[in-house]
């Protein structure tokens, strides 16, 4: 089980999250995705990893609350838990580094 460790509503329906998951933090890449259930009767959820803090140990989760399974995940409040998290998933972003040139 994951714990909720912040609840922060972002704008009417949209919701953060941050997640205590250790293992995924560890290893997250931009760009990467979790796959999400909230209790044993809900239905997968995938959702892009927003941000992530290896040392904290835990993953970020922007999600707006649209169907039955992202509003029944919006009732959910810091202390509580998700039942399952897998991750990080997906192919990482490729970032490059450029050089800002002033003309």
């Amino acid at each position: 089980m994951y714990k909720i460790l912040v609840k922060q509503q972002l704008a009417p329906s949209v919701q953060l999250f941050e997640v205590e998951a250790p293992l995924i933090a560890k290893k997250a890449k931009p760009g990467q995705f979790v796959i999400l259930r909230v209790n044993e009767e809900g239905e997968r959820i995938p959702l892009t990893i927003a941000d992530f803090n290896r040392e904290k140990g835990s993953i970020t989760l922007i999600f707006q609350e649209v169907g039955a399974s992202t509003v029944e995940l919006g009732l959910l409040n810091e202390g509580e838990f998700l039942l399952d998290l897998v991750g990080p998933l997906g192919k990482a972003t490729h970032i490059e580094k450029f050089l800002l040139r002033v003309v």
